[in-house]
């Protein structure tokens, strides 16, 4: 059951981490096509779009670092209040 287990947990963290992988593009996508619409809206050419994909691109670096940053605190708690079992 063991095995099992861990197995299961190696495949849940292999999904979250690839998952992570498509969070920046997806900002630089979602960001790209909210500038193209206020492109559309207030008749700017594409300066708009190219803003937006770069905001995105930031916005996702940014939601990357602080997922990694609470994944790595949450990990010292865990090591830290369990117990040492070193003899």
């Amino acid at each position: 059951m063991s095995g099992q287990r861990k197995s299961s947990d190696l495949w849940g963290r292999a999904v979250f981490y690839a998952s992570l992988g498509f969070i920046i593009p997806g900002a630089a996508v979602a960001g790209y096509f909210l500038g193209q619409y206020l492109d559309r809206v207030l008749h700017l050419g594409t300066i708009l779009s190219v803003i937006g994909a770069f905001v995105g691109t930031a916005a996702g670096i940014v939601e990357v670092l602080q997922i990694l940053t609470r994944m790595e605190r949450n990990a010292d708690q865990r090591n830290s209040s369990s117990p040492d079992h070193t003899g």
